[in-house]
């Protein structure tokens, strides 16, 4: 553990996970040449299994490992950080540290895609922050992006690719002309896919992702729920053959787009071809791609690793420094509306919608 002169003057973290996520954050802040400020302190870990895992965690006796959540509730930490994953109880957690007086970073997309404008709202009541850069693109900076760096423009659309796991699988079938569930088994072996590969082939995960995108950019409170899905699961070799015709490839595409005169969303992830020299098909195994639309700023674009506990780390730390930076600051929650209709997608989209990423 890094020697701090001041400790009063410590940021205190407390990790709830030790999964892959977790594990990844507690090893660069226990880490003497991170880069990670000297401020920042990790103090406490939370996990079901906290005293197995104990005996394989950086950071010798110097931290408390505990299976109690209220533990951490209770103790002297200035920033907790929800590693665990699903709905609940992750959500309730995050809710309860905001009531002890805790700001929290959270990498769970599902969490802040469906109760993300009730606990913001929270957050800056209790005077606390809530980030959740690591909720979207791994090391991808797209949340700060959107909502601070073009927090001045009027964004109209957004296309990416949004979960990892699918595009290492779909580049590895365009790469090798292998099985589906050949290009699975080698994303297993990689760290880029969980034993139930289904949400992210699936697109529940992506369109998770997507929702929050939609929060930030157009100021839209979008139930996952509304935003139509096709399967990548029966993507094969044929597919991809077909698509080599046409000059393109295929890619899981989230894709949102917001007319503003007429209150009407368009929102759909779904495998689609994509033009070879559209930066999507230059997108290679676990990494995200997003393209930007915005009425002053034209297209802007934003590439980097989208899985694994290093890449979502990166983003996490990140959040824990700006809360560090300025732990009284207050992050007004964002005005978000409901008042807006969803156009049906019937997934018939040529390749020519996206030949202009190149």
């Amino acid at each position: 553990m890094r020697e701090v002169e001041t400790v009063s003057s410590c940021c205190r973290i407390a990790l709830l996970g030790f999964g892959t996520v977790g594990s990844a954050v507690a090893r660069r802040l226990t880490a003497p040449d991170s880069g990670v400020s000297p401020h920042v302190l990790l103090t406490h870990i939370f996990d079901r299994r906290a005293v197995e895992k104990r005996a394989a965690a950086p950071g010798g006796g110097s931290l408390t490992w505990t299976s109690s959540v209220d533990e951490v509730l209770e103790s002297d930490v200035d920033v907790i950080v929800e590693a665990i994953g699903g709905v609940e109880p992750a959500a309730d957690w995050i809710r309860a540290a905001l009531l002890a007086g805790k700001s929290v970073v959270t990498a769970n997309k599902q969490v802040v895609a469906r109760q993300g404008a009730s606990l913001l709202k929270l957050a800056a009541r209790q005077g606390r922050q809530l980030r959740f850069e690591a909720a979207v693109g791994g090391a991808m900076p797209i949340v700060r992006a959107i909502g601070e760096g073009l927090a001045g423009d009027r964004i109209t659309r957004l296309v990416a690719i949004l979960n990892g796991t699918t595009n290492a699988v779909l580049s590895r079938m365009e790469a090798t002309g292998c099985t589906l569930d050949a290009a699975l088994r080698d994303a297993r072996d990689r760290g880029y896919a969980e034993a139930d590969p289904s949400a992210d082939l699936g697109g529940e995960d992506a369109r998770a992702k997507l929702a929050i995108l939609c929060a930030l950019a157009f100021g839209l409170r979008v139930d996952p729920s509304q935003i139509a899905v096709r399967s990548s699961a029966a993507i094969t070799a044929v597919d991809f053959a077909r698509a080599r015709q046409h000059g393109a490839t295929i890619r899981q595409i989230a894709h949102a787009e917001y007319d503003r005169a007429a209150s009407a969303l368009s929102a759909w992830v779904a495998p689609v071809e994509v033009a070879l020299t559209s930066i999507f098909a230059q997108t290679q195994g676990a990494q995200n791609a997003v393209l930007i639309r915005g009425t002053y700023s034209g297209e802007i674009g934003i590439f980097g690793a989208g899985a694994g506990g290093d890449a979502t780390a990166v983003a996490v730390l990140g959040d824990i420094a700006a809360i560090a930076r300025d732990r009284a600051a207050i992050v007004p929650p964002p005005v978000q509306t409901s008042d807006f209709r969803i156009l049906t997608s019937n997934f018939e989209l040529p390749t020519s919608v996206f030949a202009e990423a190149s």
